[in-house]
């Protein structure tokens, strides 16, 4: 609470974790951020903190959060994606600032839906019909993404 559904769902309930960060001397104690991340920000977040050389033809999927953390930088706003098939049942999201467009189930049978995760952390009010700006802003981000990740992986084969 007050999220909605459970892991391996691209719901908040199944995406949303808080993460706890200690530095003494660096990051602030007691010290919350809205700061949105990613798993992939902590290898970038990680290889700055131990001052890691990253070769300069591998690109990182992450970003270092350190600045942010330790307040010498604003927030970041991210746009981030995700896609999940558990047990047949397509979802695939894009959070942009704090705007999420979700579609749960496969385009013929699904749901396409917009939310505010500022006003709506648990993703209860629909605004797909009042906002369909922000559906028709968000969905060529998430098919641009998920052609790119779908190439990858093909490559890779």
């Amino acid at each position: 609470d007050p999220f909605f559904h459970y892991k391996w769902t691209v719901w908040e309930g199944g995406i949303r974790v808080p993460t706890v960060m200690r530095w003494t001397g660096r990051i602030p104690a007691r010290q919350v951020s809205r700061q949105v991340g990613i798993t992939m920000d902590l290898t970038a977040t990680i290889l700055a903190a131990t001052a890691t050389p990253v070769p300069a033809s591998l690109e990182l999927d992450g970003v270092n959060l350190l600045p942010v953390l330790e307040r010498r930088a604003p927030e970041i706003e991210r746009t981030l994606f995700w896609r999940t098939n558990g047990a047949g049942h397509l979802q695939k999201a894009v959070r942009s600032g704090d705007w999420k467009l979700l579609i749960d189930g496969d385009m013929r049978y699904g749901a396409e839906l917009v939310f505010d995760l500022r006003a709506d952390p648990g993703e209860r009010h629909n605004l797909a019909r009042e906002r369909s700006d922000v559906a028709r802003r968000l969905r060529p981000l998430l098919d641009a993404w998920e052609k790119d990740v779908d190439t990858e992986a093909a490559a890779r084969q």
